[in-house]
C-alpha cells in the first residue's frame, strides 16, 4: 500500500513526538490583525509609528510598531517578536496584547516616562501567510509561507498528503488497521495512540498517517512554503523540508533581519515560539561556548538569563511549560548568537503536565508521560469536549480494502489556553516584559572631580556607571560587530590641550551596577565635556568647568 510519511504539523497529535500545536481561543485574523495596528497609531499618534516592512508571497503586511517618544534609535529596546511559527497565533496575541496594554496604560506617569527613555518595537506576526490555515475552511497546522507550490529539490511535483476525507472541516490523523504496524491504542485512553513496544513483545495493530491521499502516487511528502523559524543562519538546517534554500532566503526573515541589524539600540529580544528558556535558563557547558564555532551560551550571560528567568516565573506562575531548547534555523538561537543580544523565548502558556488523573500510571511505562495522554486527561478535567476528534471509519479511494479510521486531536488545541484564560496571560506577559525593560542598562557619568596640579594643568576623574541590571553589551555581544559598545568621548574648548587620557575609547562589557573609571591630564583654562553611552544603553554628558 502507498505510504504517507507524518508530516511535522500533525506529530503534535500523538505520543512521543514534540509538542507544536495551537488552538481555540480569539484570536485575530490578519485583516483584524492589521485593524488593530492602525487603530493604536490613529490613537497614539505621539507614542506609534506603524510600517510594512515588506509583504509576504501571500500579499500579507509583515508589521512593525515603534513605540516611544522622540528620538527612537537613540534610546534603549527591546524587540518583542511574536508569530515566529505559524501555528502558533497564541505568540501573536501575545504580541499584540502587549502594545495595546502599554499603550492603554501610557496616561500614567510610570508608563509615560518609560516611553519618554525607551523603545519597543513589536513585531507582531512573522508569519501571516501559514497563521491564515487557522482561519480557512480547512484547518491544519501550518508552518510555510507562501512561497512555493508541492515540489522537491528538482522541480518535481509532490503529492499533496491532505484531504478531509471525513468532512469535518479539519485534517487530523488517519489510522489503517495492519498487522505488520508500528502503533495501537493506548491501553489507558484508547483515544491515544502510542507506539508498541517491540522489545516487550507488543505487536502493533495499526499504521497512522496524515489524513489524505497520494493524489500523484508520488510516496513522498513536503510541507509548501519555507518555515520562517528554520530559516535563519544559526546551525541553518542545509537541504531540509521547510528550511529554505538557503539562510535568510524569505521577505519574512530578511525584512526582520536588516531591520535588527541596523537596529543598534536593541539590548534584548523577547520572542514568543517553542523555545523556552524562560520556564528555565540556558546552562552553560564550557565545551560549547569555547569552541571555534561557539555553540552553547557563554558563563556570563547564562548568568542573565538566569537571573531574568527567576523573574519570569515569578511574575507568570511559570505556566508556559518546560524548558525547551532551540531549534536549528530557528530565530531564538540566531538573536543570540549571531545578532549577540540576550535573548528569551517562551511559547507563553502549556497545558499543566501533571493531571490529577495521572495516578493509573503504569510501572515504567514511559508512555504514560506521553504528551496527548495527559492533554486529553487535563481537557477533561476543565470539561472541554470539543478538542477531540472522535475515530470515525471512512473509505478511502486508494485502499477500498483496508479499515481506515480517521480523528484525533483537534489541530491547534494542544498549546492554546482555554478561552477565559488568555487575557491573564497576556497581563502578565505583558508585566513581565515591563520589568525587563526596568532592568535595561543604562549609562551614568558619576564621582565626577577636578585637580588643579599648577602651571594651567588639571587632572579630571570621572566614573562611566551602569545603573541598570543588564550588562551594558552580553559575553558573546563583545565578539559580534554588530553590537554597539559604550564610548566615551572628550571634547576640550580651543587652546585647551589633553595631555592624557584617550579622548575616544571604546569601552568592554560594564556589568550591571559596576562602573569605569577614567581620567584626563588638561591643560588650559574652559570648558571640557564628556560624553559616554551608545544606542543600546542611552547616552549622558557633563559639562566640566576648568
Amino acid at each position: 500500500m502507498k505510504r504517507f510519511p507524518l508530516p511535522a504539523l500533525v506529530l503534535s497529535l500523538i505520543c512521543a513526538l514534540p509538542l507544536s500545536a495551537f488552538g481555540g481561543g480569539d484570536y485575530p485574523d490578519h485583516d483584524l490583525l492589521t485593524a488593530r495596528l492602525k487603530k493604536l497609531a490613529s490613537d497614539y499618534p505621539h507614542y506609534v509609528s506603524l510600517e510594512s516592512l515588506t509583504q509576504t508571497s501571500g500579499g500579507r503586511d509583515i508589521w512593525l510598531l515603534s513605540l516611544g517618544a522622540g528620538n527612537l534609535a537613540d534610546r534603549p529596546a527591546v524587540a518583542v517578536v511574536g508569530g515566529t511559527e505559524g501555528d502558533h497565533l497564541l505568540g501573536t496575541g501575545l504580541a499584540l496584547r502587549f502594545a495595546e496594554m502599554l499603550l492603554e496604560e501610557s496616561s500614567g506617569e510610570e508608563t509615560r516616562r518609560l516611553l519618554e527613555n525607551h523603545t519597543f518595537y513589536v513585531f507582531p506576526d512573522m508569519t501571516p501567510d501559514a497563521g491564515a490555515q487557522y482561519f480557512a475552511p480547512l484547518k491544519y497546522e501550518r508552518k510555510g509561507n507562501d512561497n512555493s507550490s508541492y515540489t522537491d529539490r528538482y522541480g518535481n511535483e509532490i503529492g499533496h498528503p491532505y484531504r478531509d476525507l471525513n468532512g469535518d472541516g479539519m485534517i487530523t490523523l488517519m489510522r489503517v488497521k495492519d498487522p505488520h504496524g508500528d502503533w495501537l491504542p493506548h491501553p489507558d485512553d484508547k483515544r491515544v495512540m502510542v507506539r508498541a513496544d517491540k522489545s516487550s513483545g507488543e505487536l502493533g495493530e495499526y499504521s497512522l498517517y496524515a489524513e489524505g491521499v497520494d493524489l500523484l502516487k508520488s510516496e513522498r511528502w513536503t510541507e509548501a512554503g519555507v518555515n520562517f523559524n528554520m530559516n535563519f543562519s544559526f546551525k541553518f538546517p542545509v537541504f531540509t523540508s521547510g528550511a529554505g534554500d538557503h539562510a535568510v532566503s524569505e521577505k519574512e526573515s530578511r525584512a526582520i533581519a536588516s531591520f535588527l541589524f541596523e537596529a543598534k539600540n536593541v539590548y534584548a529580544v523577547v520572542s514568543f515560539g517553542p523555545a523556552n528558556n524562560l520556564a528555565a535558563p540556558l546552562r552553560y557547558n564550557e565545551r560549547d561556548a569555547s569552541g571555534r564555532i561557539i555553540t552553547g551560551i557563554l558563563e556570563g550571560d547564562a548568568r542573565i538569563n538566569q537571573m531574568v528567568s527567576r523573574k519570569y516565573v515569578d511574575m507568570t506562575g511559570d505556566i508556559s511549560g518546560p524548558a525547551v531548547a532551540g531549534s536549528d534555523g530557528d530565530f531564538f538561537q540566531w538573536a543570540y548568537f549571531h545578532y549577540g543580544r540576550h535573548s528569551f523565548s517562551t511559547p507563553g502558556w502549556s497545558f499543566p503536565r501533571e493531571a490529577s488523573g495521572n495516578e493509573s500510571r503504569r510501572s515504567g511505562d514511559e508512555r504514560d508521560d506521553c504528551p496527548a495522554l495527559l492533554f486529553l486527561r487535563w481537557a477533561d478535567e476543565q470539561g472541554m469536549d470539543d478538542i477531540f476528534i472522535p475515530w470515525e471509519s471512512v473509505v478511502h479511494p486508494e485502499f477500498p480494502d483496508k479499515e481506515i479510521e480517521v480523528g484525533g486531536i483537534s489541530p491547534f488545541a494542544m498549546t492554546n489556553p482555554p478561552r477565559e484564560m488568555a487575557e491573564e496571560i497576556a497581563r502578565s506577559h505583558y508585566r513581565f516584559i515591563v520589568e525587563l525593560a526596568g532592568l535595561r542598562p543604562e549609562i551614568e557619568i558619576r564621582n565626577i572631580k577636578k585637580e588643579e596640579l599648577g602651571r594651567g594643568v588639571y587632572r579630571i576623574t570621572a566614573d562611566v556607571a551602569n545603573t541598570g541590571r543588564l550588562p551594558t553589551v552580553t559575553e558573546l555581544g563583545e565578539r559580534v560587530r554588530w553590537v554597539q559598545k559604550t564610548v566615551i568621548r572628550l571634547e576640550t574648548d580651543r587652546g585647551q590641550e589633553a595631555l592624557s587620557g584617550n579622548r575616544i575609547e571604546v569601552l568592554g562589557a560594564i556589568e550591571g551596577g559596576k562602573a569605569e573609571t577614567r581620567s584626563w591630564l588638561i591643560r588650559g583654562r574652559g570648558t571640557v565635556k564628556i560624553r559616554a553611552g551608545a544606542e543600546n544603553t542611552g547616552f549622558d554628558e557633563v559639562t566640566v568647568r576648568l
